[in-house]
């Protein structure tokens, strides 16, 4: 989707209007674009303003940018928000009749619409086709029916507003894939077809919904809820675990588990009884016997679409592929980073040597090495043998030798695309590039800046400097210090230490802003608690004197600086015996004040030297 077109800055003429306007539709001021299905246009949010509108393919505005959120279009309408209020528009622009309260979007050709606090439901054409008299509504799904409440009881309706199953349960649910609702009473679940017909009596604790996964599909439209669609349902009943089909009987024999998973994307579901675990497949077959310890997704976080398991039985585990078949055995569990029909995997064989290979077990390179890491976003691994590290292909190819106590990729995953394509490394303070030729040498040290991974600070003969990747000097090596993370020192800049003096410099430009003078340095919210010459005063990060250098000693209150109301922060400060309140700019508030008192509402500030 990001590739689909390159936006650039022109005049663009409104269909609705005779007049241009200039709209910057350049990929800096877009934050969202998608294509809508209906329509072929481009639905797209523009940071500047912070409106939402389409285009066409060649870039004119066919909507204008004038809402504050805008839907894709479904049936001829887009649900739209502007100034508090909800409404549809057509093709043309043309915003549709009705003085609604709420409105929610299209489904199954019926919107559900608010007036006089009571929800019915709309046509396209805005006219009310279900009277508004249910307190809450959901969509209306495949199924042909709406979940509705009254009086704080729910039931299912159909789309000519006819009652199919009756408005009387605490509880109702119903999923996009199916055609069976579930309902509660008593505490307990039951099953009920789409025309209203009861399939199982209240006999269930809980029915477990699952995900089929689409990945051939838009990462809006690739997740499918349902209970029974994915091969069968899953239900707790009386401490047990069963699966149930359509019918809600038992799906197969041998039905019954003391513990069980959803049947995921590849239809697959654990299984446990007797301590022992097992994994089988929609018709009930055991793929994987009842005989392990303990068997997961190697992926937990999305376990419905993990495409290995993990299973152990003993002190050993078994690798299983999407098809149950196994692929590799190990004294520890695969955890590699999640990817969607990931060809391969990287583990650490029963002989404590990492190699990897692909989806059905077949070696690609040989368990020969004692460390393996892909490199996110390039076709290289960084492998060690010993102490020695190197960078090979995946093809199992050596491109940098294992000469190298330390090596990392210097560009990452927040880098540009196409500077992680320069295949550049750090490698024991030398930067090299895929073939190993050294581009950068000759330093004690040589760190990425963390916000920017085109600079470096280096050091030698115990001075710091920066330079960047064509090795232009931006610093000269002549500071004792340079930080390099600002997200807990001042907001636009970096601290650097000359000759025991601290100053500042800007994080990206790295200009001097405050000059390295001052012999003690704390940031708060903006303001600088420094000293110099022995005596303490108050300057902003653009290196402004607020407060003169007239104090012995200067106690800003922490708690202060750190509220989210408006109230002016609490500083004190010290001359000789006499203890004051004063604001930013030194001006006394209150005088004769205590040690005790200030102690008791400050804190002597965090020095950075």
């Amino acid at each position: 989707m990001k590739n689909l077109f390159f936006f650039v800055v022109l005049f663009f003429i409104s269909c609705n209007s005779n007049s241009q306007e200039m709209i910057d539709l350049s990929r800096k001021n877009i934050s969202y674009f998608e294509k809508d299905e209906e329509t072929g246009w481009i639905r797209v949010n523009l940071h500047q303003p912070n409106k939402w509108g389409f285009i066409n393919k060649d870039s004119l505005v066919i909507i204008p940018f004038e809402y504050d959120f805008l839907n894709p279009f479904e049936n001829g309408l887009a649900y739209a928000k502007n100034n508090g209020k909800e409404f549809f528009i057509t093709k043309n622009n043309l915003k549709l009749e009705g003085d609604f309260e709420a409105i929610n979007i299209f489904s199954e050709g019926l919107a559900s619409a608010r007036k006089k606090q009571k929800w019915g439901f709309i046509n396209i054409q805005g006219q009310f086709v279900i009277p508004p008299q249910y307190d809450k509504v959901d969509y209306f799904r495949p199924s042909g029916l709406c979940a509705v409440q009254k009086s704080g009881k729910w039931g299912f309706i159909n789309k000519k507003g006819k009652e199919i199953i009756p408005i009387i349960y605490p509880e109702v649910d119903q999923q996009m894939l199916d055609t069976n609702v579930i309902v509660k009473k008593n505490g307990k679940w039951a099953v009920f077809d789409n025309q209203g017909k009861q399939l199982a009596d209240f006999i269930y604790d809980k029915i477990h919904r699952t995900d089929i996964i689409d990945f051939s599909k838009d990462i809006f439209k690739r997740h499918a809820s349902t209970y029974f669609e994915n091969g069968a349902a899953l239900v707790e009943r009386n401490g047990k675990f069963e699966f149930i089909n359509l019918k809600a009987q038992a799906a197969f024999p041998n039905n019954k588990f003391d513990s069980a998973t959803v049947f995921d994307t590849f239809k697959n579901a654990i299984v446990k009884r007797k301590g022992k675990y097992g994994m089988i497949k929609t018709n009930g077959e055991f793929k994987i016997p009842l005989e392990y310890d303990f068997i997961e997704p190697y992926d937990t976080s999305h376990g419905v679409y993990s495409e290995y398991y993990n299973a152990r039985k003993g002190k050993i585990y078994h690798i299983l592929n999407k098809e149950l078949k196994e692929i590799g055995l190990s004294y520890e569990p695969v955890y590699n980073a999640f990817t969607i029909d990931d060809p391969i995997i990287i583990f650490k064989n029963l002989k404590n040597k990492f190699g990897m290979v692909d989806w059905q077990g077949e070696t690609l390179i040989p368990f020969v090495y004692d460390r393996m890491d892909e490199i996110e976003g390039t076709p290289f691994l960084s492998v060690a043998i010993g102490d020695s590290f190197g960078i090979i292909d995946e093809k199992g190819q050596i491109k940098i030798p294992l000469q190298y106590h330390e090596i990392y990729p210097l560009y990452d995953k927040f880098d540009d695309e196409e500077l992680s394509k320069k295949n550049l490394f750090i490698a024991d303070n030398k930067v090299i590039n895929i073939n190993n030729k050294v581009l950068i040498d000759g330093y004690n040290l040589i760190v990425p800046i963390f916000n920017n991974h085109n600079y470096f600070i280096i050091s030698k003969n115990k001075k710091f400097g920066i330079i960047d990747v064509n090795r232009k000097i931006i610093l000269p090596l002549e500071y004792d210090e340079i930080s390099n993370w600002t997200e807990y020192g001042p907001r636009h800049s970096k601290f650097i230490v000359k000759n025991g003096k601290i100053g500042l410099i800007d994080h990206e430009t790295f200009k001097i802003t405050i000059p390295p003078i001052y012999d003690k340095f704390s940031y708060l919210n903006g303001l600088i608690f420094a000293k110099k010459q022995n005596k303490a005063g108050i300057i902003n990060e653009e290196g402004k004197i607020l407060c003169d250098f007239i104090y012995d000693e200067i106690y800003p209150n922490l708690n202060d600086f750190y509220r989210y109301d408006n109230q002016e922060p609490r500083i004190y400060a010290r001359n000789g015996n006499a203890y004051f309140q004063i604001d930013a700019k030194g001006k006394v508030l209150k005088s004769n004040l205590t040690r005790k008192n200030v102690m008791e509402h400050s804190e002597i500030p965090v020095i950075n030297k």
